[in-house]
């Protein structure tokens, strides 16, 4: 079942694009993902929205970014929130 997620990362611009090119994730959305947003928020950090195929996907790829920041040091004690919403539909052309 597909899923969106938010995610409120507590990083800035640069730490987000550090973190993407670490995982080589490229221009698109990370694999299993069908949209990849990332928004900066008034504080100056960025927000990500996400849809998954399945919710076990996002979270094996979430664990590949914790590790990631982690080692890159990117929002050091302060894991991000994650909201994990079921699709009800998705209209995207």
């Amino acid at each position: 079942m597909a899923v969106c997620r938010i995610i409120e990362t507590g990083a800035t611009p640069e730490e987000y694009e550090r973190v993407r090119n670490e995982l080589a994730v490229g221009d698109g959305p990370p694999p299993g993902s069908s949209l990849h947003v990332a928004a900066v928020g008034d504080d100056g950090k960025i927000r990500i929205v996400e849809v998954w195929d399945a919710r076990e996907q996002a979270e094996a790829f979430g664990d590949k970014v914790r590790e990631t920041r982690e080692r890159l040091g990117v929002g050091a004690g302060r894991p991000p929130q994650v909201t994990y919403f079921e699709v009800h539909t998705d209209r995207r052309s």
